[in-house]
């Protein structure tokens, strides 16, 4: 096993209290090897025989498209780690390669294919057969609390750590990454949903499903971790960070609510908390049978993937003629 003890870097004064690496936590060799397949790699190498299938039997490319882009995510880690204050230990198995002068284990990669990929190719599936908003802020809550139960045994078993002041720590796991990882995920989802109509069955255009993955996950992470990422890398007192960083909480439900404005439907399809947590473990034939018994006829029914979205074109109130048409509109037609 290699070891992860390449020397990093000490940012210079000004940029938070960053510790460098390596770190000083060494997990137990049956912790090391019990996570990496924990955090993804088991579920991936079940599901890359399914993605082949998929591939070779039915010219559906998208798993593996989705997988890919999984891996592929897996770049932006050093950078999360960095404004993040994680530090991996010692004995883990990688590099899988280093940035940032951090160097990153080999379980990150078939991590993000799960959660980045896999999980973001189920929340588009869902998508497809119609999902109203209640259920689609359902769908996020129950990508957030996997993101927790998956990350716990790290943080407990000492594989890694958060260092430093972490607003919303509970049990050594700071939970504004749950709203990140999960906004991240849906975000992923959603630019899939508008992208792949256009690419699909068009030879290497295809190939731009794989930078969706760490497009969408930088919005999603940044683009709503940013008020907790600088607060807790600021010289200020603890009681403010958490203030600041409660700003991440707001904006990672304010950024569901517009992802749900642009793919929601008035779907009668009766979507439960736990019918959704638990369709993402579940084999293809036995989802399939799940969603049937929810009301699913077993045709998809998408929303529009027009852009821009049909409720975002503005037409005129009434317009009998061209005098009456109002400066500066222009008259539309419905998309879809």
């Amino acid at each position: 096993m290699h070891l992860l003890t390449q020397t990093g870097y000490t940012p210079a004064p000004g940029y938070g209290r960053l510790l460098g690496h390596p770190s000083p936590i060494i997990a137990s060799d049956f912790a090391a090897w019990f996570f990496l397949f924990w955090a993804g790699l088991l579920v991936v190498v079940i599901a890359m025989p399914w993605a082949t299938n998929r591939m070779f039997r039915h010219k559906d490319y998208l798993p593996w498209l989705m997988l890919l882009a999984g891996f592929g995510t897996s770049l932006g880690e050093p950078m999360l780690d960095l404004v993040g204050h994680l530090r991996w230990s010692q004995n883990l198995l990688g590099p899988a390669f280093t940035n940032f002068g951090i160097p990153v284990p080999i379980l990150i990669p078939p991590c993000y294919a799960l959660f980045m990929g896999l999980e973001s190719y189920w929340i588009w599936s869902i998508i497809q057969k119609g999902i109203n908003k209640r259920a689609f802020f359902m769908m996020f809550a129950a990508a957030g609390i996997s993101d927790a139960i998956m990350e716990h045994p790290g943080v407990l078993m000492k594989v890694y750590e958060y260092y430093g002041h972490q607003p919303f720590e509970f049990y050594k796991f700071p939970f504004y990454w749950s709203f990140t990882n999960g906004a991240a995920i849906c975000t992923i989802s959603v630019l899939l949903h508008f992208v792949w109509p256009k690419i699909k069955g068009q030879g290497l255009k295809m190939l731009w499903v794989i930078p969706l993955g760490i497009i969408g996950t930088m919005i999603g992470e940044f683009g709503t971790g940013f008020p907790v990422f600088l607060a807790i890398n600021a010289d200020i007192p603890t009681w403010l960070q958490w203030v600041i960083g409660s700003a991440t909480l707001f904006l990672a439900v304010a950024l569901i609510s517009v992802l749900g404005d642009l793919v929601c439907t008035e779907s009668e399809l009766r979507w439960t908390f736990w019918g959704l947590f638990k369709s993402r473990f579940m084999s293809p034939s036995a989802r399939h049978r799940y969603i049937e018994s929810i009301g699913w006829t077993g045709i998809d029914n998408p929303p529009s993937s027009a852009w821009p979205p049909v409720r975002w074109v503005t037409a005129p109130a009434s317009s009998p003629g061209p005098s009456s048409k109002s400066p500066g509109v222009r008259e539309t037609e419905p998309v879809g």
